[in-house]
């Protein structure tokens, strides 16, 4: 445990993983091609850029617009675009023309320290060249693919890098560099977002994966908190949104969850451990429906089976009765666990949730010897990811048995009949539903994130495919239509999750295709609710309600 100390930006107190904002390193090749067709794919790539800040203009308040604003103007600027140009007709590529005279523009106002606003413009000017050379060198103007909230580190942030990351994802800030007056931490401050600023470089060093408590009211954080201090953070975050929540959303939260026409309905959060399932729970959260099991590990050390239980047994008693639905190993579907295996093994490819772990049955064993003997402590489900056909679950379930008898042998207490179910997240689960519970499948979850990226060949980190990315298209509303269908025809329970869930109008679909049960992030749980209030659940058998 480390305590860094910084300078806050924005008040607040969170608790979170780390994720580390990375930039690359541009290395330029000599143009080759004439000066004439550099200039042409200069005017495409200045097209794409400003669209691309208009949009994020239209999504920003009234008080961000300007930092667009001014970026755009960067690019229409005589003087900037025509020294561009003139590095172009010497022979230097589009690329390295715009980042040479957007470095030498940056630099420029950073010495101005007699001027301390143009001095904060120098970058913006950085922010806006990125984005123009990310496109004509083809690379993502997105540098983070998230799956849950984290809190966000870097050196320092670009006012771009906050709009292309998903509202609600960014739990908090901490930058090694940068400034109050900065257009980041202006965003950051009008998104209410905790951050600090000013922390050192030696923070960056070995944070990305790791837990962090962001004290952005005393301007510090600390590394790696112990249990303690965990427990005394996750506290004192329960009372601050008490008197928030008391004041705002009390009568959503403690109204009974039935729709408009008397449906009742089901509300779960998604979690990862004991610290964060306290807060989902004085939400409203009536369990929780997804807790992700590989968030303890992320620094890369498996625990054995007895340290596992340990951590399923505090997070049993976190949930304090209520039932918990843990997800096994399913490595790649976090940033920073996404290389663990490489070549033909590569998570990119396929290799990771059940069919990782049925190739490591030793270390599939402990963890579900683990979860055997917690369930013994309070309600828990188990749920299979990444699972493609009935001789995937056949395969988990007869390691499944041969814990159960390990465990018998060694005269340990149990639970035996914890029900086993899996996660839909590839289409041809979907397509095959009701084989599943003919082999003993207890329960359905629909995983929204990865069945739309299967389902559409898009993955979530490529933008010139994020309009393929289609959580609500006609193929989603089949997939999830006949997977709902086949858990109600052979009475099984079905949830969904995912990013689609939180959005409140999604989950009024959900709800008219026939679901009752919802998991999500806990910061979406009173939108969702106060949607589905006011919504009815009359089913929808007309057709697909998604465009």
């Amino acid at each position: 445990m480390r305590q860094y100390q910084g300078i806050s930006v924005s008040p607040g107190l969170v608790l979170g993983q780390v994720s580390l904002l990375k930039r690359e390193t541009y290395l330029f090749n000599r143009s080759q091609h004439s000066p004439e067709k550099e200039e042409l794919v200069l005017e495409e790539a200045l097209r794409i850029a400003k669209n691309e800040l208009d949009s994020m203009a239209g999504r920003s308040a009234a008080s961000e617009q300007a930092i667009f604003t001014f970026q755009s103007m960067l690019l229409e600027d005589e003087s900037f675009m025509g020294e561009v140009r003139s590095y172009i007709q010497a022979g230097t590529g589009a690329a390295e023309a715009m980042n040479r005279v957007g470095q030498r523009y940056a630099d420029k106002l950073l010495a101005m320290t007699d001027n301390a606003y143009l001095q904060l413009r120098n970058v913006d000017i950085l922010d806006v060249t990125q984005r123009v050379v990310n496109i004509l060198a083809g690379r993502p103007r997105v540098l983070l693919t998230l799956d849950h909230p984290v809190i966000l580190v870097a050196d320092k942030l670009m006012p771009s890098d906050l709009f292309s990351i998903p509202s609600g994802m960014i739990l908090g800030i901490i930058t090694s560099e940068g400034s109050t007056l900065s257009h980041a931490a202006i965003i950051a401050r009008a998104r209410g977002i905790p951050s600090i600023i000013q922390v050192g470089r030696d923070f960056l060093d070995d944070c990305d994966g790791r837990l962090v408590v962001l004290d952005a009211d005393a301007g510090c954080c600390i590394l790696d908190p112990d249990a303690d201090t965990r427990q005394q953070t996750v506290s004192r975050i329960c009372a601050r949104q008490q008197v928030e929540e008391d004041a705002l959303e009390m009568p959503v939260r403690s109204m009974p969850c039935r729709t408009r026409d008397g449906a009742a309905f089901e509300l779960l959060a998604n979690c990862f451990g004991p610290e964060d399932i306290g807060s989902a729970l004085n939400l409203g959260a009536a369990g929780v429906g997804l807790l992700r099991s590989d968030y303890q590990i992320l620094a890369g050390n498996t625990f054995d089976e007895q340290e596992q239980f340990y951590y399923y047994a505090a997070c049993i008693a976190a949930a304090g009765g209520k039932p918990i639905t843990v997800r096994t190993f399913d490595f790649g579907s976090d940033r920073t666990l996404s290389n663990v295996y490489k070549g033909d093994q590569s998570a990119h490819l396929g290799m990771r949730g059940i069919r990782s772990s049925l190739r490591q049955p030793r270390r599939f064993e402990n963890q579900i010897r683990a979860l055997l003997r917690a369930g013994a402590i309070g309600p828990l489900r188990i749920m299979f990811p990444m699972v493609t056909n009935v001789a995937d679950w056949d395969d988990a379930m007869s390691l499944v048995n041969h814990c159960r008898h390990n465990l018998e042998e060694r005269g340990i207490t149990y639970k035996a009949d914890v029900p086993f179910g899996i996660m839909l997240s590839i289409p041809a689960a979907c397509l095959t539903a009701e084989d599943f519970v003919r082999h003993g499948c207890e329960f359905f979850v629909i995983g929204t994130n990865d069945l739309t990226q299967y389902t559409h060949a898009a993955g979530r980190e490529v933008t010139s495919a994020e309009r393929y990315f289609q959580p609500t298209s006609k193929a989603m509303y089949k997939l999830i239509r006949m997977t709902v269908d086949a858990a109600e025809a052979r009475g099984i329970p079905v949830s969904i999750c995912g990013l689609a869930v939180g959005d409140p109008a999604n989950a009024v679909q959900y709800l008219h295709m026939g679901l009752r049960s919802f998991s999500m992030g806990p910061q979406n749980l009173l939108s969702v609710k106060k949607a589905l209030l006011e919504a009815d659940a009359a089913p929808d058998r007309a057709g697909p309600p998604f465009e």
